[in-house]
């Protein structure tokens, strides 16, 4: 079997690679710097590399993550999360392949959280992007779309995550300020790489959230996540997200409801104090 991984220099594709590696041959391509360089937004390349890989499985992590940069650049925002999608559907049109589109929480509208699957309204140029991006993967019958926001250790040279930036910050000392008005369900990488792989050998299709249960805010998480560790978090302001200006507009609760979810896989979703005992 060979499984084709998009996005192969940001920070969830090495675990993917991982937690694939064992199903048959894996091979990762991005714009440089990977195994196959592509750049996903050329049709003509995209075809090529499909056509040349003919793969069984496609994990497609590649996309403009950065919120206030896709604001600012809603036509880069739409080429990398969109149209590079819709590329990859058409050069699997007609296949078999199971096509994994691995999307993100900031679908959902800034109200009240755990969002079900049908509650869809993005509020930023992020958010519609990847949402149209799931309106592509879509087409491919054989696909699966996974809402989802992560933690865990980066793997990647020169990238880091947010549980990444709390452990080095109070490890160090620094002053940082956390949101107390934020909340969020994210797993560990590890755990969502392998959720990925029960869901392909399940062959499981449609769109769901694939998140921890018990979400809570980003202040909560990151002094839940120093008492672990065993670090001090005193030196930290406590703020709101209105309180930082120039930002794209962003939800607030973006906690997920996994229930549909759990009921389609049969799979029971960690907490995430329990994923913080990953970290």
């Amino acid at each position: 079997m060979k499984i084709l991984i998009t996005g192969g220099s940001g920070l969830l594709a090495p675990y993917i690679v991982e937690a694939f590696s064992g199903s048959g041959d894996v091979m990762t391509t991005s714009r440089k710097d990977a195994e196959y360089p592509c750049d996903l937004t050329d049709k003509a390349e995209v075809l090529e590399l499909v056509e040349k890989i003919n793969p069984d499985v496609i994990v497609h992590l590649a996309a403009m993550t950065n919120v206030d940069y896709c604001e600012e650049h809603p036509d880069e925002a739409h080429a990398a999360n969109v149209t590079a999608t819709a590329h990859l559907v058409e050069a699997v049109s007609g296949s078999d392949c199971y096509l994994i589109y691995v999307s993100t929480d900031q679908v959902y509208p800034d109200g009240p959280g755990l969002f079900s699957e049908g509650q869809v309204d993005p509020v930023n140029q992020y958010g519609a992007s990847k949402y149209q991006g799931e309106e592509a993967a879509r087409r491919h019958p054989n696909s699966l779309i996974a809402r989802i926001n992560i933690v865990g250790p980066s793997r990647t040279p020169g990238r880091s995550s947010l549980s990444d930036f709390f452990t080095n910050s109070f490890a160090e000392g620094k002053h940082i300020s956390l949101f107390q008005d934020v909340l969020f369900s994210p797993l560990h990488m590890e755990t969502l790489a392998q959720l990925l792989l029960q869901c392909y050998r399940k062959k499981l299709t449609g769109t769901y959230n694939i998140g921890s249960h018990d979400g809570m805010s980003k202040k909560d998480f990151a002094l839940k996540l120093a008492e672990y560790k065993g670090l001090d978090a005193s030196n930290v302001t406590i703020v709101n997200s209105s309180d930082m200006a120039g930002r794209a507009v962003r939800p607030r609760d973006l906690r997920l409801n996994v229930a549909f979810f759990e009921q389609k896989s049969g799979i029971k979703l960690p907490s995430l104090q329990e994923e913080i005992e990953k970290l």
